[in-house]
């Protein structure tokens, strides 16, 4: 079985890194990536419009260790697909990372300019697919189907960039490979092909959901029910609301009824993360934005982040990314 990657997998790596630039449409995104090689890697892309979608085929060979970082600013729903791989892959969203092996995927959720990190290992050879729902097309389906959509079109519309498994990856179970071949032959029927593509889309999103679902509860030891995982989310947002003031695990626990003990284990089983390691992940995802897109001094983004003292601020940051926030700064 494929090893995944960890975090002290990829800082022993030695990495070709490569940076991409903003890209702003589905129209950049295929010109860019429509045939990139160079001596370290080869990135074959394929694009076509699928209904009111859009539908990437790419192929991927890595003859060294790779590293794409770049933004993409381009408000959509992005479903990821591995379909091939022997090694695998590891990305990195805005601090939210995900490893996907052949056989598994990802929804990629991009309100905001997106900052992105994807690792490919060499002598890897990769396929996927990637399929592009727009902002508007989304809202469309939440229109139409407000109660299935309801707690992810709530986290949208809050204006943050999120992965939807952000501990790992989904199985792509065999409806959705299915669904998959269906999408990449709609051009078969004609007339009937674009809505028929823009229901098997449609398809794809409830099989996933219903997929979270039963996933959701056979892991779960702690938060068996739909009101404790209601409850944790609750717990997510009161720690970021106001981050001068941390709450302690009591108060949180008085906030949201729930005894101490299950809030701690039931925060670790939906978030794969202790509360206050949550926050610290947040707080420096957000430094990490205000210092790369802003003017803020650094005395100030500290601040904002929490940090009455900049030497502390200084210090979680560079235990969190390995370089100081003055360093960050100078070198953007």
């Amino acid at each position: 079985m494929m090893k995944r990657l960890t975090e002290q997998d990829i800082q022993e790596l030695s990495l070709e890194p490569v940076d991409i630039p903003l890209i702003k449409s589905e129209t950049e995104m295929e010109i860019y990536y429509g045939h990139l090689e160079n001596k370290l890697a080869t990135f074959i892309t394929h694009g076509k419009e699928i209904g009111k979608h859009t539908y990437y085929n790419w192929q991927a060979q890595m003859k060294e260790n790779y590293s794409f970082e770049g933004r993409m600013q381009i408000p959509s729903v992005r479903f990821y697909f591995v379909t091939k791989s022997q090694r695998g892959m590891r990305v990195d969203i805005g601090g939210q990372i995900f490893s996907a092996k052949q056989g598994e995927h990802n929804l990629l959720f991009c309100k905001d300019e997106c900052l992105g990190r994807s690792i490919f290992l060499k002598n890897n050879t990769m396929e996927g697919i990637t399929i592009a729902v727009s902002e508007v097309e989304f809202f469309q389906m939440v229109e139409k189907y407000p109660d299935t959509f309801k707690n992810i079109y709530e986290r949208y519309q809050k204006g943050e960039n999120f992965l939807l498994n952000n501990r790992g990856s989904f199985c792509t179970s065999m409806q959705m490979q299915a669904i998959l071949q269906q999408l990449d032959n709609t051009q078969l029927l004609g007339k009937a092909a674009g809505a028929y593509a823009d229901l098997k889309v449609l398809e794809l999103f409830l099989l996933q959901l219903q997929q979270m679902e039963v996933q959701k509860y056979q892991a779960y030891q702690y938060c068996k029910t739909h009101t404790d995982i209601d409850k944790i989310h609750e717990v997510s947002e009161l720690i970021v609301s106001d981050l001068l003031h941390t709450p302690s695990i009591s108060e949180l626990a008085q906030e949201v009824g729930m005894n101490e003990k299950k809030l701690c284990y039931g925060f670790k089983e939906v978030f794969g993360n202790t509360i206050f390691g949550y926050l610290y992940d947040y707080k420096m995802n957000l430094a990490q934005q205000l210092l790369l897109y802003t003017d803020k001094s650094i005395s100030e983004i500290a601040l904002q982040c929490g940090y009455e003292y900049l030497s502390h601020f200084s210090t979680a940051f560079k235990r969190k990314f390995g370089m100081t926030p003055q360093r960050v700064r100078r070198e953007q």
